[in-house]
């Protein structure tokens, strides 16, 4: 258990969903970790990561973030982006996320990075698919959950980013950035 987002959903998780016989820790030979599992049908419970996405938007050499609006880090600026919908490619995602939050329209995607992560107080485990985003022309305006838009260059970077992933993703976008203005 993290002491920072509380019991995961695997140790939450009590009652088997096909016979709803109490479920009890049990490591299947071959496997590294002991997971959740039915006594009474055998059927085991795996806490998979929920795909995100995220949109580094990127114009004049400046990256566009959303001040959230909502928990969990409310008051943080964040990446543009979400969960993916069942059915979605990360790419429909992407082009949903960026217009409910910023108003503009996707037309262009590139993968940047993928990292892995977790959501809110129950420590959901994610997976998270950061691309570099080409929007239509126009000027952002926050939507949905956003408070606030704003650009900034590799070096404004506010230190309250939203989720690890999010700093992983910015540093890296910083990085190439820098690398390719003829920076260090």
């Amino acid at each position: 258990m993290d002491r920072e987002t509380g019991p995961s959903l695997e140790e939450r998780a009590r009652f088997c969903l096909r016979c709803g016989a109490a479920l009890a820790w049990r490591r299947e030979p071959g496997d590294d970790r002991p997971r959740r599992a039915c006594p009474a049908c055998g059927w085991m419970f795996y806490d998979n990561p929920r795909p995100c996405v995220g949109a580094l938007i990127v114009r004049e050499g400046k990256v566009l973030l959303a001040r959230r609006a909502k928990e969990p880090y409310l008051g943080w600026w964040d990446i543009p982006g979400g969960f993916m919908e069942a059915g979605e490619t990360p790419e429909e995602a992407l082009a949903r996320e960026v217009l409910e939050e910023t108003g503009l329209r996707a037309r262009a995607f590139r993968l940047l990075a993928i990292f892995p992560d977790t959501y809110g107080a129950e420590g959901a485990p994610t997976l998270n698919l950061h691309y570099l985003v080409e929007v239509d022309a126009g000027e952002p305006c926050p939507q949905s959950d956003v408070a606030d838009l704003r650009w900034f260059g590799p070096d404004e970077l506010p230190r309250e980013i939203a989720f690890a992933n999010g700093r992983q993703a910015l540093d890296l976008w910083a990085r190439q950035a820098r690398g390719a203005q003829g920076g260090a």
